[in-house]
């Protein structure tokens, strides 16, 4: 008979020799080993069996990325344990900021993965190590995303304003989040206020003074900011809109780190300000309509948010995020995108960044038919964007004059020399090509290469292009 203390813990684990181990140490734990084979089924099966804990094998990359997503999605405070050999794993899960995912070798002794087990399931009861409740999820495994959220517990370290700047639907606001939901400020309130919605008389009672109120409810949600203990978090929204009567005035509250909220000088609020801007705000101070100070003071400490169209590979991650997301709103199994669709998607330019590509999936998931799209959507008939031409360009710039002179050369050139020539002047050719796009960047360059940093610096040596 099962003990009343003993709670479940879900397996995920196609291969049956790594299932056996598993079971035996979640059972030595005391807890009841829930096993299943598919993703899938497994995800299906989170809600209602309400375990305590999740435990995965080796997953390949594209399919942990999105079952961590889905887990979090289904409950957030449930913790995962990952059992890989795989240390990439480990990366993703350091930079998503999750706490309560951890990541273990199937090499660590039995004792190891008992205590981690225990720890995990130990915290959640308790309420701790789990990012003191949601953490914004920012999807993205780019060389540019990944920067940035390696980058946020950095500048929650820092008293400093935070500038975040990007076109329109790049993401700025989940940025914004991500940066509270990732600091001690997370359990205080996040207050957005858009400054091209208010005008400046509003504004200035709002933001400096005693307003009595606005139709949007920026007013009660500031009060809230204000009376909240230790403060919480400010998103300036679009700062370009900001009037010229006020920059100096945000000025003097970045300087002393403080707001004066009410109509007396003693009484002060510290807060985490983040400013976002969708227009240049360097091309605005050098036509005069952006204070210089300010900006250099808003500056100290600045995101740029790259449009989707330069961040390619994150496109079918952020099309099964989304996939997921409303089929988990809507109570149906995920759809699945074929390829065919996602590589269309991938030579979308998508003028409207992200917040194109996640109203096209939701019109998709509305029509109960992923691949709809295939016939209808405009991605099938798009112009390429801006990267892909690049990448084309890139190709077509490798000639086959190298391997003509090298036959000539030849008095009796034979297929397999033709061949291992014509590859390794290629492969030269292409690395360096991307290192030159790179701006000589070798990370950047071996995301656009698809090989790992250690093999780029390998042929880099090899080729003697350093």
């Amino acid at each position: 008979m099962q003990k009343a203390d003993q709670h479940k813990v879900v397996v995920l684990e196609p291969d049956q020799e790594r299932r056996n181990y598993i079971r035996a140490i979640v059972s030595a734990c005391g807890y009841v080993p829930i096993i299943f084979e598919k993703e899938t089924i497994c995800l299906d099966n989170l809600r209602p069996l309400a375990p305590e804990l999740v435990i995965t094998g080796p997953l390949s990359d594209d399919k942990i990325y999105r079952f961590v997503n889905m887990v979090k999605m289904t409950d957030f405070s449930l913790p995962l344990l990952i059992i890989t050999p795989d240390r990439s794993t480990k990366d993703f899960a350091a930079s998503g900021g999750f706490s309560d995912v951890k990541v273990l070798q199937p090499t660590f002794k039995p004792v190891v993965i008992k205590s981690t087990i225990e720890s995990l399931i130990r915290n959640r009861r308790e309420g701790i190590d789990n990012g003191g409740g949601r953490i914004s999820l920012l999807i993205g495994n780019s060389a540019e995303m990944l920067k940035i959220k390696q980058s946020i517990p950095e500048f929650n370290r820092l008293s400093e304003p935070v500038l975040i700047q990007g076109e329109p639907g790049t993401g700025k606001e989940l940025v914004a989040r991500t940066i509270h939901d990732r600091s001690e400020r997370r359990n205080h309130p996040f207050v957005k206020i858009n400054l091209a919605e208010l005008n400046s008389g509003l504004l200035d009672e709002l933001l400096f003074g005693t307003a009595q109120g606005d139709s949007n409810g920026s007013y009660q949600a500031l009060q809230g900011l204000y009376n909240s203990a230790g403060g919480g978090t400010l998103l300036l929204d679009d700062a370009a809109k900001l009037p010229a009567s006020l920059q100096s005035r945000l000025l003097a509250v970045f300087d002393s780190g403080f707001f004066v909220s009410g109509s007396t000088a003693d009484k002060s609020t510290d807060l985490k300000i983040v400013v976002s801007c969708s227009e240049n705000l360097d091309s605005l101070v050098h036509r005069g309509k952006f204070r210089q100070d300010l900006y250099f003071r808003m500056n100290a400490i600045s995101i740029m948010i790259p449009p989707l169209r330069h961040r390619i590979s994150d496109i079918p991650l952020l099309t099964d995020f989304f996939a997921d997301q409303f089929c988990l709103e809507r109570g149906v199994r995920p759809i699945e995108f074929s390829a065919r669709l996602k590589d269309n998607f991938c030579r979308w330019s998508w003028p409207g960044n992200v917040r194109e590509l996640k109203a096209v999936v939701r019109r998709a998931i509305m029509s109960g038919n992923g691949d709809y799209l295939g016939q209808n959507q405009a991605a099938l008939r798009a112009e390429p964007s801006d990267a892909l031409k690049a990448d084309q360009d890139f190709y077509t710039s490798i000639s086959l004059s190298d391997l003509q002179n090298h036959i000539k050369q030849q008095s009796n050139p034979s297929l397999k020399s033709v061949r291992r020539v014509y590859l390794l002047r290629t492969e030269r050719k292409i690395i360096k090509k991307a290192l030159e796009r790179s701006k000589w960047n070798r990370k950047k360059a071996a995301e656009l290469l698809g090989i790992s940093y250690k093999s780029l610096l390998n042929k880099i040596k090899e080729y003697e292009l350093a």
